[in-house]
């Protein structure tokens, strides 16, 4: 028995309690591609599931629909993985090309964010604490130099988190490929292998395949793990100054609430510019949730509105922030939208089964007599007992006092709640569409079903919805 066969699931186990990765009772949404991170990942939360006390390991597998056969062959060999360990499996698919033609991104990113919305809505549905990904040592290296190179300030460095707010975990960010390769080999385990890995289409591959060779050449062989080491080193080094940031802003800050913040700009002035920086990033994600998109530029554009004084003066942001200059004050808030007066947010009732069109999504409604029937799972398609619904139904967005009962709970829970403990942010909790009957939301598109029409044992028709987002020229598909 080798060195690296005792080791590697102990090196995991001590990272994972490092890190706090898990926690006693924890049940870990396992995202497996098939390749060989993934299934080295899987083999070690189960050798490791009894001493983490993992109650439960769900695999999850995302089909991009961009390999034809090999991408079914992938599907089908994670479904036999699962079904061998004796593991649920739960199988998403989206069309990833459509996907980025239609927001004008690239396939890798279109890629990643809808296997990121199929992972997270399939965690809520399933009452999943942890999301787990293959992740390693050499993606996280190539995550520094990518973001190095598109010009990244030093919280950019620290690259991937072992653990996010949302309940994502990378257990194995320390190891390298080499060591999981090593450690499948020693095992016996079968993994597949995706050939488009091999093509340096984008620049992530094209920083593995053409870069790092050079690197390890040109330098060391262990190059992955210094440059891991350097976004750790940056990960702790942010920590300490977010909380000096923390500590600032409360003083600076004279009204913090859930969706706006108001600073004192005269107390601003007096603070380093790179502190003005950070404690305007951290005024800006407060109110919206998230910093996607937001860069220097928009930074340095708050910075001039705070030194400006100008009052009146507006400046606008990504995700439908705005900053107000007022007199001595600075107001950061989402930009006010008079929804109620757009006809596009008016409710759209629902009188039969059929398709609908409703804002920018298409809904698809029918009755199945088979409550043994299982669509295509995933958070875009449910099912409901028929029984249980009040026709007629409607499709509408959220209004004031919205409440419902998630499912597997037994009281009812403010939908702004419920929005809160998903970590949705505030700007997109007005564009999740409700499927509602006469009485109750019986949908949360894309969340959660209201327990009250689930279906059970004794269920005899099942009412079966799915939706998706229309093309920008508002066709159905």
């Amino acid at each position: 028995m080798s060195k690296n066969f005792e080791t590697l699931p102990l090196r995991a186990a001590h990272y994972i309690r490092k890190n706090s990765l898990i926690s006693e009772g924890d049940h870990i949404l396992a995202a497996v591609s098939g390749g060989p991170d993934s299934v080295a990942l899987l083999s070690i939360l189960l050798d490791l599931k009894d001493n983490l006390g993992i109650e439960r390991i769900t695999v999850a597998h995302f089909d991009h629909g961009l390999r034809g056969d090999e991408s079914d062959e992938d599907r089908e060999f994670v479904r036999a993985l699962a079904s061998s360990t004796g593991l649920d499996f739960h199988c998403g698919s989206a069309d990833v090309r459509s996907v980025a033609q239609d927001r004008k991104i690239s396939i890798e990113m279109a890629a990643r964010e809808c296997r990121r919305s199929f992972l997270l809505g399939t965690a809520v549905a399933l009452d999943a604490r942890k999301i787990a990904l293959g992740h390693t040592a050499n993606d996280q290296a190539e995550e520094v130099m990518l973001r190095i190179l598109r010009g990244t300030g030093p919280s950019g460095i620290q690259a991937m988190s072992p653990k996010t707010a949302e309940g994502i975990i990378r257990p194995l960010l320390f190891a390298t490929r080499d060591k999981i390769l090593e450690y499948l080999r020693e095992q016996g385990i079968a993994y597949r292998t995706d050939s488009s890995n091999l093509d340096p289409f984008c620049q992530r591959n094209f920083l593995r395949l053409n870069i790092f060779p050079l690197l390890r050449q040109a330098f060391h062989p262990h190059i992955e793990e210094t440059i891991t080491r350097c976004a750790d080193l940056a990960r702790e080094e942010e920590s300490w100054r977010a909380s000096e940031v923390e500590t600032r802003l409360r003083d600076i800050c004279v009204e913090l609430s859930e969706n706006r913040v108001t600073l004192d700009c005269r107390k601003l002035k007096g603070l380093h510019p790179a502190l003005v920086r950070r404690i305007l990033r951290s005024a800006v994600e407060k109110v919206r949730g998230s910093l996607s998109g937001i860069g220097l530029v928009h930074l340095e554009t708050l910075s001039e509105l705070v030194f400006s004084g100008m009052t009146g003066k507006s400046v606008r942001f990504p995700g439908g922030i705005e900053a107000v200059g007022r007199g001595t004050k600075l107001l950061i808030r989402p930009v006010k939208c008079a929804r109620s007066q757009d006809p596009r947010r008016e409710a759209l009732a629902i009188p039969s089964p059929g398709k609908y069109s409703f804002d920018q999504y298409c809904f698809e409604i029918g009755f199945s007599d088979d409550a043994g029937c299982v669509p295509s799972s995933g958070p875009d398609c449910i099912r409901m007992d028929a029984d249980k619904l009040n026709w007629p139904l409607e499709l509408r967005f959220r209004r004031p006092g919205d409440r419902f009962r998630p499912l597997g709970m037994t009281g009812t829970k403010k939908l702004q709640d419920f929005f809160t403990d998903c970590l949705l942010p505030a700007e997109d909790r007005q564009e999740v569409p409700l499927l509602c009957d006469s009485e109750k939301i019986c949908w949360v598109a894309g969340m959660r079903i209201d327990d009250r029409v689930k279906v059970e044992a004794g269920t005899t028709a099942v009412l079966i919805a799915r939706f998706f987002r229309l093309p920008r020229n508002g066709e159905l598909k």
